[in-house]
């Protein structure tokens, strides 16, 4: 009982602390999961109308499509440039699967089967597989449904394929899963916009206009006065008329958020020791050169370039005039070089002469090997003297050739030593290149027994087989490290925006002031490979300095000027522009008064008094975008269009001057108005923009959050 009355004394006590224990308990958990929320909101490339895309998932579309460019492009590795279009592209696809597709689903769009297998296989071919080499016919150049569909057949039935061939199948099937996604998005699209452009058609007061406005065309002489004979400073521009043409253009003042830096890039390049060096090493190159035995091996081992193991033309050796200027005069053994030019030493050594073919046509079996060499040559020998004896060489390929060739009836075409013969080994070049016209032969290769026969060459030419040994000067590390040292010694001295722009020009650095970068920039100014900058820039604040960044071939330091929000540029921001406007829009009125003041009234008289030199433009409709010489004047189109023959106009104020105009000549075209014609001009000229605006609009209307700076 003690112990209970102790505890209804306290209780007050009691519940504070229990209270206070359930609130850090509830706070906690918040926190925790506020925690957690705000990682997963990090960790969010892009959201689009609340759909958000995480890193992983954003990876896993770079990395698919990345797939798909190597295979492709039969390379296992992408430069920078293939890199940020396939990370833009990801991003397109992003945004437009969370703009238009949940459009689509509400119009009820979609693909049938039935529509799908006609876009691969059927009479409305997708233009995705017209424009893809692979299905493409090597005779005609055109598609072959039929390669599409032999395609398609070994991907589906590949799980019966042995696991070795499945392998090979399956970079093939990942291709096809891709085209077919996007022959799906394509064809949605034209879906959407055909709706679009549909519900926009051309009336025959529209095409009626459309068709006198480009029938007529006029030639004018004219006369030009510049707005530069009055200076800015005596045009007086109050600020109300600069405030009412910001509002009324105010959405042409849309921006994206914007960094403002200052920035100094040192060129990585060579030092003089670095060339001094190189010139030695070349130097000891050519002596080795000269009395080595293996020229192939120390071509190979010293030079940037491969040695070629063919004879070449004159003609093989393209626009390269040093090596054409060397091969037409140099004797067997003779070397040139070192040659230096666009930081390259070169040295050049005649390896061997003959006279030969250029070319040759060639046909082509690649004969199945039997259990031992002696049963494949005795094979090939059998099938030689079937040919000899008067076979058909293409149905003899069609039987017993094993390569791709034998669907083209084992042509080769016509071959070069260093083109489609350079994989091939010395025997097979030799044959080919030694037959008569019309000779067939046996020739073993890496890939086992062929028998080749010769259909066609080109006449004998001098031939050249050169070792062409190049060395590019690059910077030394020791060069690297003291360029990188000495713009770091800079940066330390000069640790503030305004000391590095202060001290810049007396450090012999040039300093790129007021530099407006964007999030999506790949590119600063000059400066490839700078997104690492960009990145700096928006993840960092006004009054901070970048550590040195190595661009491709420059080091750089940014200073951070400020941001711009995203918005509306500000009034003061643009006012120069605007004042511009309006000053050249007031001396374009005071000239134009002062003009016609003077009461003239012939060419001669104006020219006089504009101090200006008359000129002729021809062809001019009302249609015409650009005047020649003149530039865009749509009043000055108009005007002209409507004007009297040989009257001189009054002075006309334009965008870039104060125009006189005479037309001295008027031509009627020879088109015969058809209505139906031209109300389809009209509408095929609009689908595209239309679709294109209708797209750009409803990204533009979406919520759209851009994190991908943060990424990369």
């Amino acid at each position: 009982m003690a112990t209970l009355e102790k505890i209804r004394k306290k209780a007050g006590l009691l519940v504070t602390v229990v209270g206070v224990a359930l609130f850090a308990f509830i706070i906690g958990d918040l926190l925790n999961s506020g925690s957690s929320f705000m990682n997963r909101n990090q960790n969010n490339v892009v959201v689009v109308n609340g759909n958000a895309i995480d890193y992983q998932d954003y990876m896993a579309r770079e990395n698919e499509l990345t797939e798909v460019y190597q295979i492709q492009m039969g390379t296992t590795t992408l430069n920078e440039n293939y890199t940020n279009q396939i990370r833009q592209a990801v991003y397109e696809n992003i945004i437009m699967e969370n703009v238009l597709e949940p459009r689509l689903d509400n119009l009820g769009m979609y693909i049938t089967p039935e529509e799908m297998t006609d876009m691969v296989e059927g009479e409305n071919i997708s233009p995705v597989l017209l424009q893809l080499p692979m299905f493409q016919n090597p005779q005609t150049g055109t598609f072959d449904r039929s390669a599409v569909i032999n395609f398609l057949n070994q991907i589906k039935n590949m799980d019966g394929f042995p696991e070795s061939t499945q392998a090979q199948l399956m970079p093939y099937k990942t291709l096809w899963l891709f085209w077919e996604k996007t022959i799906k998005q394509n064809r949605m699209t034209e879906k959407y916009t055909t709706l679009l452009n549909k519900a926009v058609v051309a009336n025959s007061l529209e095409a009626k206009d459309a068709f006198d406005n480009s029938a007529e065309s006029s030639d004018i002489t004219y006369v030009m006065e510049s707005f530069s004979g009055i200076a800015d400073s005596t045009v007086n521009i109050p600020a109300s008329e600069i405030e009412k043409l910001y509002k009324e253009r105010k959405e042409m003042f849309r921006q994206s958020e914007t960094c403002i830096i200052d920035y100094i890039a040192v060129d990585i390049v060579p030092s003089r020791e670095d060339y001094d060096k190189a010139a030695k090493e070349m130097d000891e190159i050519k002596a080795e050169l000269e009395t080595t035995e293996n020229v192939t091996a120390l071509t190979n081992e010293k030079s940037e370039r491969k040695y070629i193991n063919a004879f070449f033309s004159v003609s093989g050796f393209g626009v390269d005039q040093d090596a054409i200027d060397f091969v037409t005069k140099a004797e067997i053994g003779d070397i040139e070089g070192p040659i230096f030019k666009d930081d390259k030493y070169r040295i050049l050594k005649m390896v061997d002469k003959t006279e030969a073919p250029d070319s040759v046509n060639v046909l082509e079996m690649t004969l199945a090997s039997r259990a031992t060499e002696a049963e494949t040559k005795a094979y090939a020998d059998s099938l030689l003297n079937v040919i000899k004896n008067g076979a058909d060489f293409a149905e003899v390929v069609k039987e017993h050739s094993v390569d791709q060739l034998a669907e083209n009836n084992g042509e080769m075409g016509w071959v070069t030593e260093a083109g489609a013969l350079q994989g091939l080994n010395e025997e097979f070049k030799k044959t080919a290149f030694s037959l008569s016209v019309g000779q067939c032969a046996i020739v073993k290769s890496t890939y086992g027994y062929h028998i080749v026969k010769i259909t066609d060459k080109t006449k004998n030419v001098p031939k050249y087989k050169v070792a062409d040994i190049e060395y590019t000067v690059t910077p030394s590390s020791a060069t690297r490290s003291q360029l990188y040292n000495a713009l770091n010694q800079f940066i330390a001295n000069n640790n503030s925006v305004e000391k590095m722009a202060a001290a810049a020009k007396d450090n012999g650095y040039d300093l790129v002031s007021n530099m407006r970068v964007y999030k999506t920039d790949m590119v600063v100014g000059a400066i490839t490979g700078a997104r690492q900058v960009v990145r700096w820039a928006f993840n960092n604040k006004k009054g901070q300095i970048s550590e040195i960044n190595e661009c491709d071939d420059k080091f750089v330091v940014a200073a951070h000027k400020g941001k711009l929000p995203e918005g509306y540029q500000s009034l003061a921001s643009v006012t120069p522009q605007l004042k511009a406007e309006l000053a050249a829009k007031k001396k374009g009125e005071e000239i134009a008064a002062n003009l016609k003041a003077k009461n003239l009234s012939t060419m001669a008289a104006y020219a006089e008094t504009m101090s200006a030199t008359p000129d002729t433009v021809r062809f001019i409709t009302m249609a015409t975008s650009r005047i020649t010489n003149i530039g865009i004047e749509p009043k000055l189109n108009a005007l002209i269009t409507l004007s009297p023959l040989n009257k001189v106009s009054e002075p006309v104020a334009g965008s870039n001057g104060v125009y006189v105009f005479e037309v001295i000549n008027r031509t009627k075209g020879n088109s015969i108005y058809d209505e139906s014609q031209q109300k389809n001009m009209i509408e095929a000229n609009n689908s595209y923009r239309i679709g294109n605006f209708a797209l750009r609009y409803m990204q533009q209307e979406a919520e759209i959050e851009d994190n991908r700076i943060r990424f990369y």
